[in-house]
């Protein structure tokens, strides 16, 4: 019975001593923070085993380059929707770890990086006409890319690159409805002169008529001309 006690005593502790610590893989940083003060060390904690207090907490950070995928919906110049499939590959800036943790935190990228990606897109694809979109994907990109990058440097965050790329199936099904849509449009105008060509022919009868009705006798429908010489 005594055994047992020590045996759980033991376990006890290592448990206790395992939660007080924390351990930063190969190509992540962490930074220390105290849970009663909110103040952040100025250091960065490389690769390694790490004990804290109960009272302290350490945040991990994965500094090597990742890529995110997101899906985005966007209306094109002509107020089509276009779906894009857009990959960014960034990473927080090591050097500015601390002011990461201090100003954004661990969840940067659906706090700061997705909304500022989604907006650049949206901004970016609404200058092109939708038949457009697919062959100009590339300098869409690169606007996007221009603007992210600007956007998070001052976020403590590195944007390496911006990739779109396009659902063929959809983009395809789309432009159908399009060209049914300029179609229908370029019928119009052949309707409408149908129609005017007609009243135009129906004024055109009645007019004759009422001329033929008030002609003298002996007058000659056929040649116009009177036929008392």
């Amino acid at each position: 019975m005594h055994h047992l006690t020590k045996t759980m005593l033991l376990v006890a502790v290592l448990l206790f001593l395992q939660a007080c610590g924390t351990t930063v893989h190969q190509g992540q940083r962490g930074v220390r923070s105290n849970l009663l003060t909110g103040g952040q060390t100025n250091e960065t904690l490389k690769s390694g085993f790490y004990w804290r207090a109960p009272w302290s907490q350490i945040d991990v950070y994965n500094v090597q380059w990742r890529s995110y995928t997101e899906t985005v919906e966007a209306l094109s110049s002509d107020g089509l929707p276009v779906t894009i499939k857009t990959i960014i590959l960034m990473r927080p800036t090591p050097e500015e770890l601390t002011l990461l943790a201090q100003n954004i935190g661990p969840d940067f990228y659906p706090r700061v990086v997705k909304p500022e990606l989604l907006t650049a897109i949206r901004i970016a694809v609404s200058r092109y006409p939708m038949v457009i979109v697919l062959e100009h994907s590339s300098e869409i990109a690169s606007m996007v890319e221009a603007v992210v990058v600007d956007k998070l440097k001052s976020r403590h965050l590195q944007v390496a690159s911006v990739a779109m790329i396009a659902n063929i199936e959809l983009a395809k099904v789309r432009f159908g409805a399009v060209g049914q849509k300029q179609a229908k449009e370029q019928e119009k105008p052949p309707k409408e002169f149908e129609l005017i060509t007609a009243e135009v022919d129906v004024e055109n009868a009645r007019g004759r008529d009422r001329f033929l009705r008030i002609q003298p006798e002996g007058w000659s429908r056929r040649t116009g001309h009177s036929l008392v010489r």
